[in-house]
């Protein structure tokens, strides 16, 4: 396809990794949200007495159940974009090293600035920073190369 030609694959790769947590905490999410919906349709809404005057709107139920079926199909809509985002990344993800992984994540996973990131891994294999960059690089290179060929 020509489009992957012209694409910027190590920001994608970057945005790829950076989008892990989030969709993990979609599809770990997404049922018991989805469940919870269904529950609050079902329920019996008790009435809400003040004294202020009331416009009783006969379609208000449906326009409650309309609402919570939109929200419904909102979170699938999530959660099956979710789910294929996982059957692309995972693979790829596996195929890495524990070592490339954890720096990978570092980098950015965990949300910490870059130097934040190096100066730890830095002091933690006992490496150059300079180092600690290629072997960051050369992750990111491979994981790009997983992804998109």
């Amino acid at each position: 396809m020509i489009a992957w030609k012209y694409i910027d694959k190590n920001a994608a790769t970057i945005a790829a990794i950076r989008d892990y947590n989030n969709m993990s905490v979609i599809i770990n999410n997404t049922p018991d949200a989805v469940k919870e919906i269904y529950e609050n349709m079902t329920a019996l809404r008790t009435a809400n007495i003040t004294e202020q005057p009331r416009v009783i709107n006969p379609q208000a139920g449906e326009s409650r159940l309309v609402e919570q079926i939109d929200k419904i199909d909102l979170l699938n809509e999530r959660y099956h974009a979710a789910v294929e985002y996982m059957s692309w990344f995972r693979p790829a993800w596996e195929v890495l090293t524990e070592k490339e992984k954890y720096i990978l994540q570092e980098f950015y996973m965990i949300g910490t600035f870059r130097d934040g990131a190096r100066n730890r891994l830095a002091e933690e294999f006992n490496y150059a920073e300079r180092h600690i960059d290629r072997l960051r690089s050369k992750a990111l290179q491979r994981l790009k190369i997983l992804l998109f060929g």
